[in-house]
């Protein structure tokens, strides 16, 4: 199955999900104000999270990198319990959406 096929039965499958391209940043080498060309790649059903830095995957990143990344916890993740660590890492309001890649 193509990347393309793959996309269209994850829209199909799945219509009430949001649809992210999930640009690398090979494709967009500089901030001129240009169009870029870019590959469609693989499509597939992930969770993110919207951090102060970036992006991250719930599938693909690890926790420390996510929570140390929290929009809304001004404390040090280093300080906390493995009980605290795991709460504070299950509240994250993750978003579920099909992510396709799109690089060179």
């Amino acid at each position: 199955m193509t990347n393309i096929e793959t996309l269209l039965t994850l829209i199909k499958g799945n219509p009430e999900l949001p649809i992210l391209p999930m640009v690398d940043s090979e494709v967009v080498c500089d901030d001129s104000y240009a169009w870029w060309l870019g590959k469609w790649g693989k499509a597939e059903i992930l969770h993110y999270y919207l951090g102060e830095e970036r992006v991250h995957i719930k599938e693909f990143d690890d926790e420390e990198d996510v929570l140390s990344d929290l929009s809304d916890y001004s404390g040090d993740v280093y300080d906390l319990s493995d009980d605290e660590w795991n709460k504070l890492y299950e509240s994250i309001p993750w978003t579920k959406a099909i992510m396709v890649k799109i690089g060179v």
